[in-house]
């Protein structure tokens, strides 16, 4: 085993990290999406990372937050407050010390992976980020699956992400969800994350707000599938769907590669 078994840490909701027995360079982050969890999400990409020496030089942690409660941009700020919180202080403070890290030490570089939603939560905590002038910016890559910065038809997402009866009471109680509002391709969440990069880009100052990689579902039938700004042209997966797009498997190790050619 090349990591930690899950040690969960006090940052979001019920997120866990898998830490480097070696010393880590990088420091790479999961982002679920709507409904989704910290480490289910990902399916095997946990058991992936612990089996293999591929992430050996990384500090892995899979982030969840509330995706049914608050807005958007609460959820981003909280994202932003955990990412400045692991980027600024030593990662002993997860709670596993090693001997060949100190005060002072700090990563290299933080890739971020998002799916869905994820990927609005995290171009808005980058935003601010910017906003604020944090240095480990600079360092930053995002890998987004499915990513829903253009929009999502609202009820294609519910019919995707919960049981039968969460469908049922979804629609009754729609209003309660303040965060499909802003999953909506007009609403002011996306609106403003559009604009805020576009301003950022004219200004040459947006590079922070261009995606590592894009990867859409063949069989999407939940987000608008626009590119986002500047990203990349966005690499197509065959016979996959919106949830299924971003869980590697035995015979489905595209998620998984991308990543590790990202570090």
């Amino acid at each position: 085993m090349s990591h930690t078994p899950p040690i969960f840490i006090n940052h979001g909701k019920n997120s866990s990290a898998f830490l480097t027995l070696d010393k880590p360079t990088s420091l790479v982050v999961f982002v679920h999406g709507f409904n989704g969890k910290a480490t289910g999400t990902w399916d095997d990409f946990p058991a992936l990372i612990r089996s293999k020496n591929d992430f050996s030089n990384a500090d892995v942690i899979f982030y969840g937050y509330d995706s049914m409660k608050g807005q958007a941009n609460n959820n981003a700020l909280k994202f932003y407050n955990f990412l400045t919180s692991v980027c600024e202080n030593s990662p002993n403070n997860l709670g596993f010390n090693r001997d060949s890290i100190n005060d002072q030490f700090r990563y290299e570089n933080v890739v971020v992976i998002a799916h869905s939603l994820g990927a609005i939560v995290v171009r808005r905590a980058l935003l601010t980020a910017k906003n604020e002038n944090k240095s480990w910016l600079e360092n930053f890559k995002m890998i987004l699956f499915a990513p829903a910065h253009c929009g999502a038809r609202v009820q294609k997402i519910i019919l995707e992400s919960l049981p039968i009866v969460g469908r049922l009471l979804a629609g009754l109680v729609l209003v309660k969800i303040p965060i499909i509002d802003d999953l909506g391709p007009q609403s002011q969440a996306i609106l403003n994350l559009i604009s805020d990069s576009k301003s950022y880009l004219g200004k040459d100052s947006g590079q922070f707000t261009i995606a590592h990689k894009v990867i859409w579902a063949d069989n999407e039938i939940v987000v608008h599938n626009d590119q986002f700004c500047s990203d990349p042209a966005p690499i197509l997966i065959d016979k996959k769907s919106h949830t299924s797009v971003c869980k590697p498997t035995a015979t489905y190790l595209d998620p998984y590669e991308i990543v590790i050619n990202a570090l």
